[in-house]
């Protein structure tokens, strides 16, 4: 007890005392402010006392070296980036700001408004480089090596590989080997595959496994048309996107090898592109124009009065060229972004349409029915360059062709752009090819069509060759509209109407702008506002197609109905 006390006493003085401590300090600093002058700096970077501290916050960002690579995981922005690297590690990079250093052959050089190329996905790319995931060696399949190694059995009446014993795709489990092994494996299944499906008995191995007969005449004979070549999201950056094509056309010298062809005779193997295997871009627009989406670089929006960003989240997956759809907006030009939510897009949009996912097919029809119906279209270029002035039978729904209507009709010689190879006579190789090639037999396959002349109040042939200004030239007056009745050759006499009349009234029946809210949920008055709006804006309507519409089967007819509102206006 009484050490207690003696604790608590002591505790008690010490308490005192530091409480005075306490007082006299403060009482030293009050008296301490109060003869201290305030210090007044006019520029603080020329008088500051002390600045190690900006030599330790450049430090933070100093590097021993750099280097530039590509950025390219899976687009086509292709940003050259600058790695910075510090004790042998990456640890950030920065945009090269040399695309406006770039100059094409004559000399003209890019502007400086392309810079900075690089976008936020790619600063953080240096997380893939040190990825614990990342794939540091080759790898190959456990069954697929040990069918390589075994002398690839197959099937001696059909050419089939035991799939479950060598092709356990997703379940098999992988075995590291050299970079050398790795190619002599890959070099090595390529040859046989080739070799075993060369030549009639190849093509033979093929129906008998179950393909299509067509699909082993499409062959030719060739082994190496069943090599199918397609960069995964990987290889495609690694190696750009069409280098996996470049490869799949040097197989015509495995080709030429096995088969022992000329190398002029010799054919590569299938390149599955981004259109033919997971749609990347619009698929409508190699079928309808027979070329790929590269019509224009997105730059070129700001010289259109009206941007349709159909299905494209432009802000998020277009990092480095979404400038120019700000930039285009800020002068002047209207943005309409048509999607299934609301995107990073959609908060630069004037107008947002918000449908349901897969139903833009029916949201294009709809616009092109509103222009149609109010005579909205370009009455000179729909007669000049579309079809939709060509006579339908209405006896078998079928194009009304001339020969079925003229007497001794002879198909017209094709020279504009077109070039017609003669019977027996093969086209020239890809490269060589100053146009479109068909064949003789084709374009007697084709034949040549029939319109209504409005001046001559009778049917009048037409053909391929009279496109644009050479149809102008020749002073027919098509109709559009009406059902006509036509006399064949054969003493026959049947209606037909144009297609723009049959397009007409299925559009009418089924996708008036009522009819199109109920399928996409998109407004009837909104679908008839833009549809004026595009309209209103010929040849400065700007249609930039995302990936998600591409995705949804049958896609290509969303294209073909833009494509119908593009003709029309």
């Amino acid at each position: 007890m009484t050490e207690h006390r003696k604790n608590r006493r002591q505790f008690l003085y010490q308490l005192t005392m530091a409480g005075a401590s306490a007082a006299a300090v403060h009482s030293w600093a009050q008296g301490a402010v109060q003869s201290i002058e305030p210090l007044t700096v006019e520029n603080p970077l020329s008088s500051y006392p002390n600045r190690d501290w900006e030599k330790l916050y450049r430090d933070l960002y100093h590097s021993d070296s750099t280097f530039t690579f590509l950025c390219a995981p899976n687009d086509t922005h292709n940003c050259l980036l600058n790695a910075h690297v510090k004790n042998g590690v990456v640890t950030r990079i920065s945009p090269t700001f040399g695309f406006s250093k770039a100059t094409d052959l004559q000399g003209n050089q890019a502007s400086q408004r392309w810079e900075p190329r690089v976008c936020q996905k790619g600063l953080a790319l240096v997380r893939r480089f040190y990825g614990d995931r990342r794939c540091k060696r080759p790898l190959v399949r456990k069954g697929f090596k040990q069918w390589v190694d075994e002398g690839f059995p197959r099937d001696p009446q059909t050419g089939a590989v035991d799939a479950d014993k060598y092709l356990d795709r997703g379940r098999d489990s992988w075995v590291a080997v050299s970079w050398d092994e790795a190619f002599n494996y890959s070099a090595a299944a390529m040859a046989n595959i080739a070799t075993t499906y060369s030549g009639p008995e190849g093509q033979q191995r093929l129906i008998a496994q179950g393909y299509d007969p067509l699909m082993a005449e499409a062959t030719e004979g060739a082994g190496t048309q069943t090599l199918k070549f397609r960069g995964g999201m990987a290889a495609l950056g690694a190696t750009r996107i069409f280098a996996q094509y470049r490869m799949a056309n040097s197989m015509a010298l495995l080709d030429s090898k096995v088969r022992g062809v000329a190398p002029e005779d010799a054919i590569g193997a299938r390149g599955w592109d981004n259109f033919s295997w997971h749609t990347d871009l619009p698929p409508g627009h190699p079928m309808v124009t027979g070329h790929q989406a590269l019509d224009f670089d997105l730059c070129n929006v700001e010289n259109s009065n009206l941007i349709l960003v159909w299905g494209m989240n432009w802000i998020c997956t277009k990092m480095p060229d979404s400038h120019w759809l700000t930039e285009a907006r800020m002068k002047g030009s209207k943005v309409v972004v048509i999607a299934a939510e609301y995107s990073a897009t959609t908060s630069k949009a004037d107008e947002a349409f918000i449908v349901r996912p897969g139903t833009t097919p029916a949201l294009a029809l709809g616009l092109a029915q509103v222009v149609m119906q109010e005579k909205l279209y370009d009455q000179q270029f729909v007669t000049a360059h579309t079809d939709l002035p060509l006579l339908v039978r209405m006896d078998n729904g079928k194009m009304l062709k001339a020969d079925e209507v003229f007497p001794d009709y002879k198909n017209a010689e094709l020279e504009n752009g077109i070039t017609v190879t003669k019977p027996g006579e093969q086209s020239p190789k890809p490269y060589l090819q100053p146009g479109a090639i068909v064949s003789s037999e084709r374009r007697e396959e084709w034949g040549d069509y029939v319109l209504w002349d409005e001046t001559a109040k009778a049917p009048h042939a037409i053909h391929r060759d009279l496109v644009g200004k050479f149809f102008s030239d020749t002073g027919i007056v098509p109709a559009l509209t009406g059902t006509f009745d036509v006399r064949l050759a054969n003493g026959q006499t049947i209606q037909c109407r144009t297609v723009f009349d049959v397009t007409k009234e299925m559009l009418d029946g089924s996708y008036t702008p009522e009819d199109v809210e109920k399928l996409t949920w998109a407004p009837a008055d909104a679908i008839r506002s833009l549809a004026k709006q595009i309209a209103a804006n010929p040849e400065k309507t700007a249609f930039t197609i995302g990936i998600g519409p591409n995705q949804y089967f049958n896609s290509d007819l969303k294209d073909r109905a833009i494509f119908l509102i593009a003709a029309l206006t």
